[in-house]
């Protein structure tokens, strides 16, 4: 069996939208991709490699907790061409599968002469990447579910003539989405009826990037939350578990709640009914399955949120965007199964500071503030910082347990 070889690059909407292996990240992912590179240590298995262009500090995963290890080995270019004379067996797994990525993959299979699988880029991971594939699953789960008060998919609008004939006829607000974007980036509230120059500007920019918005109305929303699951690519889906998360005002992810399973899905249950959770659970899959079982291998995060309808009961809409890859949800599930203690609850977070020192400042105050207390090898409260923090680090990753 080979081990995989991990490779932390979000963003990669953008990558799959523009097709081509010479991507180049905006400044801030690359930034984010770089500082925050060895996540995947906490999510791989210990006979796993992370790769990252340079390893900042070799001795931080060494001063973990003992009961933690092992770890995943973190890997550069010099590293690598070590595994090439061992003849290590290697899959790459990148975060999420872009043509950028997969090259990246070929560039080090070459560059270190290494025993690496490359999975082949396919066209349908395109059209499976878009939020048209989304609206898709969400069509399939409400033919399932006829008797849930499940909304209708999202209006696609390639004119803005289109998304004015939505304005008129639905009811505000509304949210407008590019396709190809993730975790809140991408979307565009209106609280009327009627654009401002603004506004305008904004969907007939989106539009004239990538074709087409999708547009539907906003929901009154109480919780966000996600499902995560896995493809083989022969036809099985497996449900992985949930997700419970925060987001900002306009929708940008803020971190995961960590906890037990019977602990995040406890409230929604409260609010929709366990009948109602496992019945859609079951129509995901069963929608995930025709869509992507045969054609992918790999993560899924299907977002959904529980809201609040017009006559105050809850509701589920089990399908707001499908994230093809790797996910914040995912981490989360596997630090709670795999580092907490079990009736341990805390948060998982990615901040970003815009002055140097400042996120190191902020670690070493939680480090002292909320010091790690162990109990059978399991994490029951105190701060961790998931990568290593200098001076000049402005993406963290850490946990915080209290």
């Amino acid at each position: 069996m080979a081990s995989k070889i991990h490779l932390f690059n979000p963003g990669h909407e953008t990558a799959v939208l523009l097709g081509t292996g010479n991507y180049t990240p905006p400044t801030n992912v690359q930034r984010m991709i770089k500082e925050l590179s060895c996540l995947p240590v906490w999510y791989a298995d210990s006979s796993d490699y992370v790769f990252t262009e340079e390893i900042i500090s070799p001795r931080f995963f060494s001063l973990q907790p003992k009961e933690f290890r092992p770890f995943a080995t973190l890997v550069s270019g010099k590293e690598l061409k070590n595994l090439s004379v061992a003849g290590t067996e290697l899959a790459a797994t990148p975060w999420g599968l872009s043509p950028h990525s997969l090259q990246l993959f070929e560039r080090l299979k070459q560059s270190c002469k290494l025993n690496l699988s490359i999975p082949a880029w396919k066209e349908d991971y395109f059209r499976l990447t878009g939020r048209q594939t989304a609206a898709e699953c969400l069509e399939l789960i409400r033919a399932q579910l006829p008797e849930l008060p499940i909304p209708v998919a999202p209006r696609f609008c390639k004119k803005i003539r289109e998304v004015e004939k939505y304005l008129i006829l639905q009811n505000a607000p509304f949210v407008v989405k590019t396709p190809y974007s993730s975790s809140g980036r991408g979307l565009l509230w209106i609280p009327e009826r009627k654009l401002t120059p603004k506004e305008r500007t904004w969907i007939e920019g989106a539009i004239s990037k990538q074709g087409t918005v999708s547009i539907e109305c906003g929901l009154d929303k109480v919780q966000d939350l996600a499902m995560e699951f896995y493809s083989d690519g022969e036809g099985n889906v497996t449900y992985e578990g949930l997700s419970v998360f925060g987001t900002g005002e306009k929708g940008a992810y803020s971190g995961n709640v960590l906890g037990s399973q019977e602990y995040l899905s406890e409230p929604i249950k409260r609010w929709v009914g366990e009948d109602v959770y496992l019945k859609i659970q079951q129509a995901v899959t069963d929608a995930l399955k025709s869509i992507y079982g045969n054609t992918y291998q790999g993560y899924l995060g299907v977002d959904m949120i529980v809201y609040k309808t017009k006559d105050g009961s809850y509701a589920l809409h089990p399908c707001i965007e499908i994230n093809m890859r790797y996910t914040m949800g995912m981490v989360a599930l596997r630090l709670s199964q795999k580092y907490l203690a079990p009736s341990a609850v805390g948060d998982f977070h990615i901040t970003y500071e815009s002055k140097d020192s400042e996120a190191y400042e902020r670690h070493r105050f939680m480090k002292e503030t909320y010091p790690l207390v162990m109990e059978n090898g399991k994490i029951k409260e105190g701060y961790l910082s998931l990568c290593p923090v200098t001076k000049t680090t402005r993406y963290r990753a850490y946990i915080l347990v209290m």
